[in-house]
């Protein structure tokens, strides 16, 4: 009898226990995508030929700074990779960079949001290979968030670049 009683107060617990776990919950593309800062750039813009391309922020002279042009990386690869270490609460390709992606409205929930997709941009394809945050108009959100103002135009994704019917230049054949 004492067996039956130690055994049942054990399980009892263990039971509770259990119930007080949060449980985790798993944030689809959609939700992501809904809350996620725009990358307010697109990537190829004014290539020299080098691989590399302008980027989305102007150096001290005023001229774009050059960026990988595959950065920044496609809208759907961005929400991807963005949900999937928003799920696991680390860059999964780089997992000593813990993050968090809360659904609130508040200053501190869209930086952290913020906080999550340069985290995400940065480590893209492993720890530190990614894409520069200048490929982005990340930046100026953050400033724009942090003082309490209304997201730059800026911020809105990019038009896709004109074509011209000029000669190229900085084209190797």
């Amino acid at each position: 009898m004492k067996f039956s009683t130690a055994s049942l107060s054990i399980a009892v617990l263990f039971a509770t226990s259990a119930l007080t776990r949060p449980v985790k919950r798993q944030l689809t593309e959609e939700q992501v995508a809904a809350l996620a800062p725009p990358l307010g750039f697109q990537s190829g813009v004014n290539p020299t030929g080098t691989g590399d391309c302008d980027g989305a922020v102007n150096g001290a002279d005023g001229k774009p700074i050059k960026i990988p042009c595959a950065c920044p990386p496609s809208q759907d690869v961005y929400i991807q990779q963005l949900t999937d270490n928003a799920n696991a609460g680390e860059a999964i390709h780089n997992p000593t960079v813990k993050l968090s992606f809360p659904l609130g409205s508040s200053k501190e929930d869209q930086l952290a949001r913020l906080n999550a997709a340069s985290d995400t941009l940065q480590n893209l394809n492993g720890p530190g290979q990614g894409c520069p945050i200048v490929s982005t108009t990340f930046q100026a959100q953050n400033q724009a968030i942090s003082n309490g103002q209304p997201l730059p135009a800026s911020a809105a994704p990019a038009a896709p670049a004109a074509t011209s019917a000029a000669a190229p230049h900085n084209i190797l054949y």
